[in-house]
């Protein structure tokens, strides 16, 4: 069997908020899907059985989702999933904002409030159902993140600016990205976009070069 297939699954990045005594706790998640449409809607994600976010969830029963956008600061994703919030305090390192006492990331696409509905226990991960209570949209053009660009374009980012930030040192700045004016689909091709032919178009509007943005 060849379990190389799995990761040609299509995963996005997230972050949970959650509440954790007075102050708040969370980690980096890929692994989210919209399990149905309705009233209310549900969503599934699935956490590590030794993170501490995932003992939150199960305490508090509620969680804030949010959806990160291509261009974040990959330190964001560094703070979230390279430490424990058992030890740290992950929010006071970045901008966040608190909805009905649980905090979110201010430069995400929006963000999802949940409630626990059911869990099903594996021997490694909890998969948690939830039930969608609020949605808030804060960014409406960003194009959301996709793990495989996370894998091809910002890890290596990520880890360099989370161990400046461990040693004290200035953290790296955001990825710079070339966003399509028209349809808002943010380049990640291999080859640097100022060395694209001039023929090349936007593969989802049709638009040429000069219609992208450097942002």
């Amino acid at each position: 069997m060849d379990n190389t297939v799995l990761n040609k699954l299509t995963h996005g990045v997230y972050v949970v908020g959650v509440k954790k005594g007075g102050s708040f706790g969370g980690c980096v998640v890929d692994a989210v899907s919209q399990a149905t449409m309705g009233d209310p809607s549900h969503l599934t994600l699935a956490l590590s059985k030794v993170s501490c976010t995932n003992e939150l969830i199960k305490k508090n029963k509620k969680l804030i989702l949010s959806i990160l956008p291509v261009d974040i600061d990959p330190f964001v994703i560094a703070n979230f999933g390279f430490q424990s919030a058992r030890d740290t305090s992950k929010w006071d390192n970045i901008s966040y904002g608190v909805s009905n006492g649980m905090p979110y990331v201010s430069d995400s696409v929006g963000y999802i409030e949940l409630k626990v509905a059911q869990t099903i226990e594996f021997e490694s991960h909890t998969l948690f159902i939830c039930a969608v209570v609020n949605t808030t949209m804060l960014n409406p053009s960003s194009e959301s993140l996709v793990y495989a660009y996370y894998q091809r374009h910002l890890k290596e980012s990520a880890s360099n600016s989370f161990s400046n930030f461990k040693n004290g040192l200035p953290r790296s700045e955001k990825k710079v990205v070339w966003r399509c004016l028209i349809c808002g689909h943010v380049y990640d091709g291999e080859i640097p976009f100022e060395e694209l032919d001039d023929s090349w178009v936007c593969p989802i509007c049709g638009v040429g070069k000069e219609n992208f943005v450097k942002e």
